[in-house]
């Protein structure tokens, strides 16, 4: 799902490295031409708000973001240029095809705007095991995202929802009953599977319903976790 099917935000400048180093999640400063990591710009809470990849193009950054979310990353990083050397510019990317987000919910991605948004931890989403260094300095949002990893938890994490009935498509919002109680809810949907959140205290493999269908609670396989 990268490439052209993403927006891109291009940072340039003297001072973008230093710039991105002390916002973004992901440790930078040892990148290499034409790599690609995943990272977060965090809220000052810690939570998500904006999901991207980071590649190095010679001096300058470009970031990668689900379509339609180009323009709140660049606004967020903007909000940070004081007295600071950068230029910040956007290419929109397109929508993806029906084939291309079914790939992506099988693959248990989550996209902004339906698994991720400034409510969520990264922690919820896994989103801390490829895209949030633990060694590097300070970033926006790093005290509770570490406070979380050394000695705390989530309440609830991004999981797979696999109908009985490999043809049917589960309701976005619909919600996720465990045992007769609300355990969650749908948050992207394609004809048998589904994401959504989960509590933690219900262990995968578990059976489920939605709107009275029955549906399997199943764990995300490791990936890499944004686009």
């Amino acid at each position: 799902m990268t490439g052209a099917s993403r927006d891109q935000v291009t940072v340039s400048g003297p001072d973008t490295w230093t710039f991105l180093q002390n916002l973004l999640s992901q440790d930078l400063d040892d990148i290499a031409d034409s790599e690609r990591r995943l990272t977060l710009l965090l809220t000052p809470q810690g939570k998500v708000d904006v999901a991207a990849g980071i590649t190095r193009r010679g001096d300058d950054a470009v970031l990668d973001t689900d379509t339609g979310w180009g323009e709140r990353l660049a606004a967020s990083l903007a909000r940070f240029k004081i007295r600071t050397k950068v230029e910040i510019s956007i290419a929109p990317g397109r929508p993806a095809t029906e084939d291309e987000e079914r790939a992506r919910i099988a693959a248990g991605m989550p996209r902004m705007g339906a698994e991720l948004d400034d409510g969520v931890i990264p922690q919820e989403a896994f989103l801390d095991a490829d895209a949030v260094s633990f060694t590097k300095g300070c970033f926006v949002g790093q005290e509770l995202v570490c406070r979380i990893d050394t000695r705390g938890h989530v309440n609830r994490y991004l999981r797979h929802l696999r109908p009985g009935d490999p043809s049917v498509s589960l309701p976005v919002g619909g919600e996720v009953v465990v045992d007769g109680k609300v355990a969650g809810s749908v948050t992207s949907s394609a004809p048998g599977v589904s994401l959504g959140y989960v509590r933690r205290e219900v262990e995968p493999p578990a059976e489920c319903t939605v709107d009275g269908a029955p549906v399997r609670i199943e764990v995300i396989a490791p990936s890499g976790s944004i686009g």
